[in-house]
């Protein structure tokens, strides 16, 4: 029987979940132990930059695909022996979480959790390394979905199991209960097949430099890197302060946050398919721009779970944020493993995996400092300006990244068009303009983004773009009425279409004088 089940794909459900383990272990959890220890909102955020230890794996990736483990390498290979060692390690990290007190060992806990984060790369390296090889027993495909199935099981059953048994006040018993079943998952990993490893004759040193030197030759090169960075920048920075969110607002109940998990599992495979569906339809770069758009608009949600923080709003945003997650995971990584040389995919695509993880990174160590001056609802609505150039950059994925006069006009007013809806919905925006007329501020504001988008787009039908500038305004009534900070105004929907109008007669007459120059 045990040889049967060898000669099925479902150990990587297992590896899969294995992979999960120190993500949620440093998640949620990781974050409401410490703020039920006394931890401000400040120092969390700070202590989740630990996670940059992750960003950096492209540095140690060479070598992890190279040195031979004495011992263990010539009774597993290259591959499980690095596995069993970081599974091994991740176990005994977790059980010293069980004798810590957060409220003074804090500088012991943040140790541990840069510990963690390193055999969790470790982990991830030789796993990803291992999955590609097994390919000689399994379809990828088959293989690729198993793992994925592995990690939510790992990502959001198990954390509604914990939830549920132990509850979210015996934190020693929790972290006791993840070590346990790090500690089982070495036993998948031996009985599993040993993989015939790629061979490579260049030294550690040698492939890095290559790999790198392949990829900056690619085409406008700066302006991808700069997308990777910060694509997934708003979903990092706003991270640590969802534990904080949900301790301050009573969310953080044991069956709230359990079936929060069982939806969120639900969600992720909701998402992932909606992902692979618009890929095939709409191609990749569509893709990449509707995932941004969707993360930014989920994001700004939670300023109305913190508004609203009933059991409903909960379930029912944070359902649709995994499916903002889920569906931009798929997006990103198929975009990144489109970009990646054969040659190099391991430390070309850590590389680029860890480029979308340090800018957020270092920036989510402010987040703490940020929703103290601001209030959760500013902290949000912030959030989703942070992710403007996500959404403007990936617009341009059709466009091959180029920086045209053209291009840098459609994004302008892509951004302008964005930035006037928050501003409107925040509660910090124009409350101190209070020399100019409040009509006036939206006839100018709404002037400046027509003129700025009917120049950007000449050969798009007019009509259409005046219809769709004054939706943006009718729109933002519609969010303010919904937040019940301000009332829905029909004279501010007048002010703007105003604006919008004169924005076009100035296009126009413009447009007409040029060309009579000509």
């Amino acid at each position: 029987m045990l040889d049967s089940i060898k000669n099925t794909p479902l150990n990587f459900i297992v590896l899969g979940i294995s992979a999960a383990m120190p993500s949620f272990a440093l998640g949620l959890p990781f974050g409401l132990w410490l703020l039920s220890a006394g931890v401000s909102k400040q120092t969390l955020g700070l202590v989740t930059v630990s996670s940059i230890v992750v960003a950096l794996n492209f540095m140690w990736s060479p070598f992890i695909n190279k040195i031979k483990l004495p011992f263990l390498y010539s009774r597993l290979g290259l591959r499980r022996s690095w596995l069993i060692l970081a599974q091994v390690c991740l176990g005994l990290l977790l059980l010293i979480y069980t004798q810590i007190n957060p409220q003074n060992q804090l500088s012991i806990v943040v140790m541990v959790a840069c510990m963690i984060y390193f055999f969790s790369s470790v982990q991830d390296i030789a796993l990803d390394a291992y999955r590609v090889e097994y390919d000689e027993y399994h379809d990828a495909e088959v293989l690729a979905t198993n793992y994925q199935i592995g990690y939510k099981i790992g990502a959001f059953l198990i954390g509604a199991q914990v939830y549920s048994i132990i509850g979210v006040d015996n934190w020693s018993a929790i972290f006791f209960y993840l070590a346990v079943l790090m500690f089982l998952m070495p036993l998948v990993t031996i009985f599993s097949k040993r993989v015939k490893e790629l061979e490579n004759n260049q030294t550690s040193y040698s492939q890095f430099l290559s790999a790198f030197k392949e990829l900056v030759t690619k085409r406008n090169i700066l302006v991808l890197l700069l997308l990777v960075g910060v694509y997934k920048i708003s979903d990092i920075v706003l991270g640590p302060m969802a534990a904080s969110l949900y301790a301050e607002t009573g969310l953080n109940k044991p069956d709230y946050l359990e079936m929060k998990s069982y939806f969120n599992f639900l969600a992720t495979f909701v998402g992932s398919g909606l992902a692979l569906v618009f890929i095939k339809k709409y191609k990749i770069n569509n893709a990449m721009l509707f995932g941004a758009l969707l993360v930014l608009s989920t994001n700004i949600m939670f300023s109305y779970l913190y508004l609203y923080p009933t059991y409903t709003n909960f379930i029912g945003i944070n359902f649709l944020d995994t499916i903002a997650q889920a569906f931009t995971a798929v997006c990103f990584i198929t975009y990144l493993v489109g970009l990646v040389d054969r040659r190099f995919t391991a430390i070309q695509y850590s590389f680029l995996a860890s480029l979308v993880i340090i800018p957020g990174t270092l920036l989510k160590g402010s987040s703490g400092f940020l929703v103290e001056s601001l209030s959760f609802y500013n902290f949000f609505i912030l959030m989703g300006f942070i992710g403007i150039p996500a959404v403007c950059l990936s617009y341009l994925l059709e466009r091959d990244l180029v920086l045209s006069k053209e291009n840098i006009l459609k994004i302008t007013s892509i951004a302008m068009a964005i930035s006037i809806f928050l501003a409107s919905i925040s509660n910090i925006f124009f409350e101190n303009i209070i020399s100019l007329n409040d009509k006036l501020i939206h006839f100018i504001v709404y002037f400046v983004l027509a003129v700025t988008t009917f120049y950007a787009s000449k050969n798009t039908n007019q009509i259409i773009l005046i219809l769709i500038i004054i939706s943006i305004g009718i729109v933002t009534e519609f969010a303010q009425y919904i937040t019940g900070l301000r009332n829905f105004e029909y004279m501010d929907i007048i002010a703007n279409s105003f604006g919008v109008l004169g924005g076009y007669i100035i296009f126009s007459f413009m447009k007409k004088t040029l060309k009579k120059a000509l």
